[in-house]
């Protein structure tokens, strides 16, 4: 029998620092410094003060001293920032005033337009010196380089045209590529027997239905053109390529941006290019403090001596863009060039950047970026609660976050849809300096998007991790091989208590590549649906000295290379198909009751640190205690709609089961070569609302659907117009709504022809917003009042405290409740519609000797749609601290 937790204190001591609602805006000027507005609305040589404030921020930042702010009021600001140093004990405050959004803009107007014949309109401008870097907008939109062939807006979900297996290493032959003059054309590859990097060359040459280029092929095999398995390509960078609305060409020696303009004609249209690439450089800065401002089209930097700076709610979009994959210089390199270093391009030009000691980036959205999300460099940096998405498009080994150096803390972040990897080391240029970091509480998503052999963790090569911890990790729904990847020779990694599924062939993968894997651990992590190869693999190790797997749950054997001595330590781990989840379709992997995984662990110093019962439980969550939770706690952070009792019908009479059964290794394949009017109808079970549909083919190299649309019903028999539309042959395709859209019923009907047959091996939903049915963890809420969150529950509320849910997606009628409470009598927890004292839908009452307890309560009525949801606590000083709630059926 488990012992009780006489003290709710007792659980909640171990919890970790806590993320605190931040003071509001217009509170920024701090100690005894000046603060200065600035507003477009206002002028050069204004005092700065409310009702006279300066023009430009760059005008406040020519005035400011250490202590001083400079408050930014609501508008557009197209100038770069550069402010001057602070000190420690007085920072510099660059923050936005609280009356609006203030963006710093990276773009300029193009204006001038003329017809330039062929359909085309062409505008004379200076774009940036270097022409890989240029972006353009249309409409406050992303405009895409002229590429054939054709794609889609998100460059995530790009198409590739396919060469035939005559081709060479140089050379591409395609009978579909049009007959046009290619010559000086970028081609970008993603091409080999099993390509880790996409490359970049220059089309040379160009006849009827081929093309010769340089460059590119740094390694053939296995990324090279020819008879292989993946044979992949598309051209931009040519006037030829501009044949769709919004397309553009940069004639860099006439200085003429050509544009395909909108159907409408060019008038009324705005047009901008992108000018600057850092809108706020810090890069000669310390101690400042920047919070609450939008980047567009531009990004933000430290410098290598940076100290002391404090970036805070930063949005900043489409922070980087760029058209080649060049070698990186020998000077950017940390160890000897050779030609595998094709792999690091453009990581060190691009992202967010966190370069220096003791800086911070907390609190932000980071997204579109054919680059890095973030760059995190130096020693001792903190990169925390945010949301970086829909980076890497280029497919080079830019990631969400990029970590070299050392003592950096990476935790809390939300990454999701990346090109690679979504959090990852460059070796080339960190040397072998990767040591002392905490990687812990990230929640990595929709990695490899645009590759196949790597992980959304991944880290390679030759590292040493000493006083590294990579812990209490999620990582699901990839496209790659590996959850967590150490690759070729690294060592000294302790991972522990990360969970793993739908990550392809395995949970954790330590590859000693003919070289050693020398003290890498694994304990206590829990591996589900969705790896069918090995939970953990130790492979082609020649010495696995104090390398050691120990409390591991996960479905399918741990493999251990039967090479080198001495062999890992492999012990007290639990291989099994009934492991006894809470819902592992779902990625719920903690031990529901009975669970063979409780009290049947071995004890491991400094992991198995929260042990109730008679030993430790094994995987990466103890029974009793509370669930600890990754990922970040913005908007946006949680968006997966909870999978249910889903069943997919098939028009042509096959077998569709593996579409919905939430393993992404299982498929479904058509029973002939596609065309149009094939359809799959997908049956929810019950009413959700999302905003986006994820097709993933896994790791097909062909079989993608080359159109489709998606249309959606409530009862399956009344169907409206398609809401989205998709062309192309990416191998995960989205199909991204215009709004959120509640239905139980979606059809995705083919509406082109292809040589192959249809596959899908999963189909995902994403909402704006968490859906109710899905565990809410009480520590990820977007409002606590009155009580501490930790990194798995709240501390104890009071009367009238409470955490609440913003823009929840509700479908049901009974209400959930994980709590602990000592409260002898008179407490309960009230969950409240739309406000803290808004209308009241059920009481849960509380009372007891300070256990974790599940309570479940029927609502007063079945509560549907997109609705603010708030827990307030009644009763007394001390009436209980929260783990999670649901809302179900």
């Amino acid at each position: 029998m488990r012992p009780r937790n006489l003290s709710v204190l007792s659980v909640l001591a171990a919890l970790a620092a806590l993320l605190v609602t931040p003071a509001p805006a217009q509170a920024a000027a701090s100690g005894a410094g000046r603060a200065y507005h600035v507003a477009p609305w206002g002028g050069e040589g204004a005092r700065g003060s409310a009702d006279r404030p300066l023009r430009t921020i760059a005008g406040c930042l020519s005035r400011v001293r250490p202590g001083d702010t400079c408050l930014i009021h609501r508008g557009t600001y197209r100038e770069q920032l550069t402010p001057p140093s602070g000190t420690e004990d007085a920072p510099i405050t660059i923050a936005a005033y609280g009356d609006g959004p203030v963006t710093v803009d990276g773009t300029e107007r193009v204006t001038g337009w003329k017809d330039a014949g062929d359909g085309l309109v062409a505008a004379d401008t200076d774009l940036p010196p270097d022409p890989d870097f240029n972006a353009v907008f249309l409409d406050n939109g992303r405009a895409p380089e002229g590429r054939w062939p054709n794609s889609g807006p998100d460059p995530l979900n790009t198409t590739w045209a396919q060469a035939e297996s005559t081709s060479t290493d140089q050379r591409i032959d395609d009978p579909d590529l049009p007959d046009a003059d290619w010559t000086g054309a970028t081609v970008h590859l993603w091409a080999g027997s099993n390509p880790w990097a996409q490359q970049t060359g220059t089309v040379t040459t160009t006849a009827s239905g081929k093309l010769d280029f340089r460059g590119g092929n740094y390694r053939c095999p296995p990324l090279c053109m020819g008879n292989q398995n993946y044979r992949n390509y598309y051209l931009v960078g040519s006037k030829a390529a501009l044949d769709q609305p919004g397309e553009w060409y940069y004639d860099e020696t006439a200085h003429r941006l050509y544009l395909v303009p909108p159907k409408d004609g060019i008038a009324g249209h705005t047009v901008t290019a992108k000018h600057r690439l850092w809108g706020v450089d810090l890069s000669g800065s310390s101690h400042v403090t920047v919070r609450g401002l939008n980047l567009w089209g531009t990004s933000l930097r430290t410098g290598d001596d940076s100290t002391g700076v404090v970036v805070d709610r930063l949005r900043a979009t489409y922070v980087s863009e760029f058209s080649t994959l060049p070698m990186p210089p020998d000077s950017d390199l940390a160890i000897p060039p050779f030609e595998g270093h094709i792999v690091a391009s453009r990581i060190l030009d691009s992202g967010v950047q966190i370069l220096g000691t003791g800086n911070t980036l907390k609190n932000s959205e980071i997204s579109q970026s054919a680059g890095n999300g973030v760059l995190l460099r130096g020693t001792g940096n903190t990169v925390t609660n945010n949301y970086i998405h829909d980076v890497g498009w280029m497919g080079s080994y830019t990631p969400g976050i990029e970590i070299n150096g050392t003592g950096h803390t990476v935790t809390h972040n939300t990454i999701r849809r990346t090109g690679r990897a979504s959090i990852d080391t460059a070796w080339q240029l960190n040397g072998t300096e990767f040591h002392d970091n905490r990687i812990a509480y990230n929640d990595m998503s929709e990695a490899m998007r645009t590759s196949r052999d790597g992980a959304p963790f991944y880290v390679c090569c030759s590292l040493n991790a000493s006083g590294s911890s990579i812990d209490h990790n999620t990582s699901h729904d990839a496209d790659g091989q590996v959850g967590y990847y150490i690759d070729n020779y690294s060592g000294r990694f302790l991972m522990h208590h990360n969970v793993a599924w739908n990550t392809g062939q395995r949970g954790t993968a330590f590859n000693g590549h003919a070289g050693p894997s020398v003290g890498n651990r694994d304990h206590n992590s829990s591996y589900g649906v969705g790896i069918n190869g090995s939970s953990v693999q130790v492979s082609n190790a020649t010495d696995a000295s104090d390398t050691y797997i120990s409390n591991i749950v996960g479905p399918a054997a741990i493999h251990v290379s039967q090479t080198g001595d001495p062999l890992p330590v492999v012990r007290s781990n639990l291989i099994t198909d009934k492991p006894g989840y809470t819902d592992a379709v779902n990625g719920e992997l903690w031990p529901a009751p009975g669970s063979p995984a409780i009290d049947a662990g071995e004890t491991v110093d400094g992991i198995t640190t929260q042990v109730r019962g008679s030993a430790p439980d094994i995987g990466a969550y103890e029974y009793g205690e509370p669930i600890w939770s990754s990922g970040c706690n913005l908007p946006g952070c949680q968006q997966r709609v909870r999978h249910g009792t889903w069943t997919t019908t098939a028009r042509d009479g096959s077998d569709a089961s593996a579409v919905t059964d939430g393993d992404i290794n299982t498929r479904w394949t058509a029973a002939s070569p596609q065309s149009p009017g094939q359809s799959l109808t997908v049956d929810l079970g019950e009413a959700k609302t999302f905003g986006r549909l994820s097709l993933d083919a896994g790791r097909d190299t062909s079989g993608q659907p080359y159109g489709f649309s998606v249309s959606v019903s409530r009862d399956g028999t009344r169907w409206g117009e398609p809401l989205a539309r998709v062309s192309g042959r990416s191998f995960t395709q989205d199909a991204v709504f215009p709004r959120q859209t509640t239905a139980r019923y979606l059809r995705i009907t083919l509406t082109a022809s292809g040589p192959v047959p249809w596959v899908v091996n999963d189909l995902r939903l994403y909402g704006d917003g968490p859906d109710a049915a899905t565990t809410l963890q009480a520590e990820q809420a977007t409002v606590v009042r009155g009580v501490r969150r930790g990194t798995a529950a709240t501390g104890v509320l009071g009367s009238g405290d409470r955490v609440g849910f913003r823009k929840v997606h509700v479908g049901g009628g009974r209400l959930t409740v994980r709590s602990a409470s000592s409260c002898a009598r008179g407490c309960s927890l009230q969950l409240r519609l739309d406000a803290p004292d808004g209308p009241l839908l059920g009481v849960v009452p509380v009372r007891g000797d300070g256990d974790w307890r599940e309570q479940s309560v029927d609502l007063k009525r079945e509560v549907t749609g997109t609705r603010d949801l708030y827990l307030v606590a009644e009763g007394g000083r001390r009436v209980a601290a929260v783990d999670w709630l649901t809302i179900r059926s």
